[in-house]
């Protein structure tokens, strides 16, 4: 998979680089430098592998052009919706690096750095989908083309949905488990796994069958993978990993968040909902919001709800029609998405 990841960066980077030098690539100078940096940034390309892993579900074949430029568009359209939810969320840092929006405002008067800055980010994000659109479209035979356009179009509508509810779950001050599955269902389960490994597996000519079992094997996966990542903000485990806060200085509401309000006492549910959200949260108050979640067993209960969606995913991939060398694949895959559970 590493190798695979790195061929998906070279078909990636041979594109831009191909838009570099054409006719509008000395207009969209700063535009490539902040993009490369973003790209470069340490992202694990989920995604790609994804769809590579798809392709290689159905078809005892090597990884095709074909199937590299469909991972390399899923690329970019994550990095379109990564530029534009950074700056939604008014996020300064990624992976150690300026966001794109931040990026941009370094190169503006300061007084009109921030507007420059937003601006610039969101014409970036929509680069991005265009060029998605353009390494996406007109893939396979014209059986596969229309699988796939119509998997795309869900993809693309399935992901502004879940932007929207995250935004709409940001304004609940008491927030709901139910509402947070809802938001990963869309935002992260059918954009980060169902849709690539469909994808992917479309391209190879899938059946219905073979897709519903990409689905089946990606939902529970994809909620594993997001309530992992969110338990991280509020757990300190003396990694050094995911604890900077940020969910909680944001106030998003996770499902670790939603259970620790539904099961704290009042005072403390009151207390918390005060914490949160805060984005000048000073690092006692972090430590005083984790306290009180942890309180509440919130956090154990997300563990168990993990481990049980990661073993509803392990039993799909095992009756699923897949090439045994694709599912080992996924098998190592569904690890990496939640690392660690092991020792739980």
């Amino acid at each position: 998979m590493a190798a695979l990841r790195l061929t998906v960066e070279d078909a990636l980077f041979a594109f831009l680089r191909q838009k570099e030098c054409g006719p509008d690539g000395p207009l969209l100078g700063k535009m490539f430098d902040v993009l490369r940096d973003f790209l470069g940034g340490g992202g694990k390309r989920v995604r790609p592998l994804y769809c590579c892993l798809g392709w290689s579900s159905v078809a005892n074949a090597p990884i095709d052009s074909t199937v590299l430029r469909a991972a390399a568009g899923l690329e970019l359209f994550h990095t379109f919706a990564l530029v534009h939810d950074d700056l939604i969320d008014g996020s300064e840092r990624r992976h150690d690096r300026p966001t794109a929006h931040r990026a941009f405002a370094t190169h503006a008067p300061r007084e009109r750095a921030a507007w420059f800055g937003d601006s610039a980010a969101v014409l970036l994000g929509d680069l991005c989908e265009v060029w998605s659109a353009e390494l996406l479209g007109g893939l396979g035979g014209e059986a596969e083309q229309a699988v796939v356009r119509g998997l795309l179009d869900r993809m693309r509508g399935e992901l502004v949905l879940g932007q929207y509810l995250d935004l709409l779950a940001s304004g609940d001050d008491c927030g709901s488990v139910e509402n947070a599955l809802r938001v990963i269902h869309y935002k992260t389960t059918k954009y980060t796994v169902e849709r690539p490994l469909q994808i992917g597996a479309a391209l190879a000519g899938a059946d219905q069958k073979h897709l519903d079992a990409c689905a089946a094997y990606a939902r529970p996966l994809g909620e594993a993978f997001q309530m992992y990542d969110d338990l991280e903000d509020v757990v300190v485990d003396g990694t050094g990993r995911g604890t900077d806060g940020c969910d909680l200085r944001e106030g998003k509401h996770t499902v670790v968040l939603a259970l620790a309000l539904r099961h704290a006492r009042p005072a403390a549910a009151e207390r918390l909902r005060a914490l949160v959200g805060d984005p000048s949260l000073s690092e006692q108050g972090l430590a005083e919001a984790r306290a009180l979640i942890a309180a509440t067993g919130a956090p154990g209960m997300v563990r168990r709800m993990v481990l049980e969606r990661r073993r509803e995913a392990l039993t799909v991939l095992e009756a699923a029609p897949f090439h045994p060398v694709a599912r080992e694949a996924l098998m190592r895959l569904t690890d990496l998405a939640v690392p660690g559970i092991r020792q739980w």
